[in-house]
């Protein structure tokens, strides 16, 4: 049976499996760690599901730098936060997110994600 410990290391991991495939726009990784039922928002308050993010063209920034991670287990709920600050050829974009994984059959998978915009 998996402890608190385990279930935060596997979240953690998935989290970052997740920044990483949100860098390369590895849409296979991304199928892999996201429920099929995921839903969430975008920091324009676009509802993003998993299908759209399978098909939707990767944006424009010219790089991706993920900090401030931090993952906290509630039974078989995950919560994981952190910072997402993309570089564009006109400026930064700097964003909060915030993660929620289930464990559903013994598995964690993303359920949720919403984006914020750290105003400027």
């Amino acid at each position: 049976m998996a402890t608190q410990v385990d279930d935060e290391a596997e979240i953690l991991r998935l989290d970052s499996e997740w920044n990483e495939a949100y860098r390369r726009y590895d849409r296979a990784r991304l199928a892999h760690i996201l429920a099929d039922d995921f839903i969430g928002w975008a920091a324009l308050d676009e509802p993003v599901t998993k299908a759209t993010l399978m098909v939707n063209r990767p944006g424009r920034a010219k790089s991706v730098t993920f900090s401030e991670q931090s993952v906290r287990v509630f039974g078989n709920t995950g919560i994981s936060r952190g910072r997402l600050q993309l570089e564009l050829d006109d400026g930064r974009i700097d964003q909060r997110f915030i993660r929620v994984f289930a464990k559903r059959d013994g598995i964690w998978r993303a359920v949720s994600v919403a984006v914020t915009p750290i105003a400027a």
